[in-house]
């Protein structure tokens, strides 16, 4: 296909803007010339996004989806044309009937990365030859309890040897065709790098005066999370400051992210910080958990509506507005909205003032509120000009967390804020962490935005149950310093200050001192390790976890479940036996993957087995393989014994809906030289297991049904028939 480039400005060349110079026509038709296969006898829609990555020229954005009936099987491809070049810039693919007919060896991650590197170089050359592989990236977390179905690969962008934050080349590869499944290419066409001149010394010891660490609980949330149960905190020594650290190497002082600087202790994230207490394992915390739970009524939710609008003064009656839910990781929240009645009755023309309340949906309690005029905007209140201090905003807003939830405003540090980004409209916005045992955990906490005049206009609040781990038998504050003295070291990286009349545009680069470009590192509290930090992600920066034998016949196919964060961290052995309940979770990733709102809405109610309580922590996801037709409910169902391949081919077999046919009085032949040893009530279904291809027999023409299936053959199977699985998920 046809590739299109442009070259890099350098120090001292003029920056232009310039008016798209590929035509819509033409950039229609450069997609079709580079993916013609893909493209043919597909409608584009096509649209122009200006000012895409700082280039005024855009983007050139073609679409192209196909539901098909029933929402079983969907396609999708999203393309994106560099308007002044008409270099490709983004690529994604995703066709859930891809690779039906199964059978196919995956690709290695070696083979890959070398389809990814030519894939790079092919599109954008002269882009990834100012490139450096990342080898050890940690972005693609959120994957983790989803059967991998693509490898990922980034390359940084490199100018005067130095990382370019934000800029770089990032390439998916199809695991089963080796296909390109997605293409980024984040690049400043016009940026300008001027070289360094010489960097300072022993910054680093100065940010540690400065700011100091702070001992606090961390919650991997993407790391082997359990799909039900209370996810349980680890102890993290971190930065005490606002975000990632950027240093001015002219003056020391912490660039803040319109390139402008401010002190280093103004950058301190927390203050005043009582003691950690060590404590015992305690689990606090309430709301929605990923645990299966019954949802209150819309009655009850109605009340607590009702009531919060009488806590604040307001009278009047109370409807149901909509709701909204967010999920990741291991947590999953879901709300119900509820306002006013009588805000309905306003007139075209007038202010409207519009107020709601966002209800837990399984506990009652108060989530969040807004209140905002709707020609005023979002988060002002009826006074247009700055009438309240800081000070007093503060006072109100510590006033409506004792009036909504007295018994959290004990449990809370304020988090310092730079003024300049906090206010909100008029007002002011404060953040509150939560604490326990005098220890943050800064995944949760309450945000208050005050507008001019004093009234409360946004009020969110998120508190969720964990095992938080005594704070016992840790290394102290005085070792944890001596960690990162040793280990951590700031260097050079240029990154794009935001400017503040077009947030979508970037200045010209700047360069900053960095512990690490691409994300954030603690200590950890209790091995002294260091530890990568990314969105709440805690995991050691040297990789652990199950060991594949690169020998072994399996190895690709159980390094793809690794991967996937599917191997049991303790104890793996290839050959050794699958449990019943890692069994259902590694194939329900691929028929589901890690949908926990699907898992956690639909997985609640009656328990389908007595030996599942509600406190499994896979207790959700066995409930949602019934409800999905994978399972069938009996008394028990034994999760920590041994899966029989027998038994597995009931389940794939029920997976696909084909058990009424299993069922039938018509014996099916089961072409394997033991089928007399397969129990009558599976005989069916094994024979249809075999008969498409979802499970083999050995060499030796031999089914063995009684037999323990092993990780490797499990990893075998559910990779050669993940796309089937996968074209069985519920959008």
């Amino acid at each position: 296909g046809s590739v299109y480039t442009y070259p890099v400005k350098e120090a001292g060349q003029q920056v232009e803007s310039s008016e798209p110079s590929i035509a819509q026509d033409r950039a229609m038709q450069i997609a079709r010339e580079m993916f013609p296969e893909l493209l043919e006898g597909k409608d584009l829609d096509i649209q122009l996004q200006d000012n895409y990555m700082g280039d005024s020229s855009g983007i050139w954005q073609l679409n192209w989806n196909d539901p098909a009936p029933g929402g079983r099987r969907m396609e999708h491809i999203s393309i994106g044309i560099d308007a002044g070049s008409g270099a490709l810039v983004n690529l994604y693919y995703y066709n859930s009937g891809a690779g039906l007919e199964g059978g196919v060896t995956p690709l290695t991650e070696e083979a890959a990365r070398q389809k990814a590197q030519e894939y790079a170089r092919k599109y954008r050359p002269f882009e990834f030859g100012r490139t450096r592989l990342v080898e050890n990236d940690y972005y693609s977390y959120y994957s983790l309890g989803m059967i991998k179905n693509a490898y990922n690969f980034y390359w940084e962008r490199l100018e005067n040897g130095i990382p370019v934050e934000g800029d770089g080349i990032s390439v998916g590869v199809d695991l089963f065709s080796g296909s390109l499944a997605s293409f980024s290419a984040n690049w400043h066409r016009d940026a300008v790098f001027h070289p360094p001149g010489s960097l300072p010394e022993g910054t680093e010891n100065i940010v540690l005066k400065e700011l100091g660490l702070i001992l606090c609980y961390q919650v991997p949330e993407g790391v082997n999370a359990n799909f039900s149960g209370i996810p349980e905190a680890s102890l993290v020594y971190r930065l005490n400051s606002l975000g990632t650290l950027r240093i001015s190497p002219n003056s020391g002082e912490a660039l803040i992210s319109d390139g402008k600087t401010i002190p280093l202790n103004q950058y301190k994230r927390l203050s005043g910080l009582p003691a950690p207490a060590a404590g015992s394992e305690i689990t606090e915390g309430s709301g929605p958990v990923n645990r299966p739970a019954q949802k209150i009524s819309q009655a009850e939710a109605q009340k607590a509506a009702r009531e919060f609008f009488r806590k604040i003064g307001i009278d009047g009656e109370v409807d149901r507005r909509g709701g909204g839910s967010s999920g990741g990781g291991v947590f999953f929240d879901e709300f119900w909205s509820y306002g006013l009645a009588d805000e309905k009755n306003w007139k075209p023309g007038e202010q409207r003032k519009q107020i709601d309340v966002g209800i837990d949906a399984f506990t009652g309690e108060v989530r969040n509120y807004n209140a905002f005029n709707e020609y005023a905007g979002y988060g002002q209140d009826d006074s247009g000009t700055q009438e309240i201090t800081r000070e007093d905003a503060r006072k109100k807003a510590t006033d409506f967390i004792r009036l909504v939830s007295p018994e959290k405003l004990g449990q809370l540090v304020e988090e310092q804020q730079d003024e300049s980004y906090t206010k909100f409209g008029e007002g002011y916005s404060f953040n509150f962490v939560r604490l326990i045992n005098g220890i943050p955990f800064l995944r949760d906490g309450i945000t208050i935005n005050v507008g001019a005049g004093g009234e409360i206009t946004r009020y969110n609040c998120n508190w969720h149950a964990v095992k938080f781990p005594s704070a016992a038998g840790l290394i102290t504050h005085e070792e944890a310093e001596k960690v990162f003295q040793e280990k951590m070291s700031l260097k050079p990286a240029y990154f794009f200050p935001l400017e503040e009349e077009n947030p979508r545009r970037g200045k010209q680069p700047a360069l900053a001192l960095m512990f690490d470009s691409r994300r954030d590192l603690g200590i950890d509290a209790r091995t002294g390790q260091l530890v990568a930090i990314d969105m709440m992600l805690a995991q050691p920066e040297e990789e652990t976890g199950p060991v594949v034998p690169q020998g072994h016949w399996a190895a690709v196919a159980l390094s793809v479940l690794a991967d996937s964060g599917l191997l049991p961290a303790e104890g793996f052995n290839p050959d050794g036996p699958v449990s019943r309940r890692d069994a259902v979770r590694v194939l329900m990733s691929a028929m589901e993957g890690n949908y926990g709102y699907d898992l956690y809405q639909q997985g609640g109610g009656k328990a389908s087995f007595t030996d599942v309580s509600t406190n499994d922590r896979d207790y959700a996801l066995i409930q949602y393989a019934v409800l999905r037709g994978m399972l069938a409910e009996s008394d028990r169902f034994f999760p920590d014994q041994p899966v029989l391949r027998e038994e597995l081919a009931v389940w794939l077999v029920r997976a696909f809906g084909y058990s009424e046919v299993a069922e039938m009085a018509v014996e099916i032949e089961l072409k394997a030289a033991d089928a007399d040893q397969v129990s009558e009530k599976a005989r069916n279904y094994v024979a249809i297991a075999c008969g498409l291809g979802l499970i083999k027999g050995d060499e030796n023409g031999l089914f063995r049904p009684g037999e323990q299936m092993t990780w490797a053959e499990l990893a075998s199977l559910v990779t050669r028939v993940a796309p089937r699985l996968q074209s069985l998920r519920q959008w």
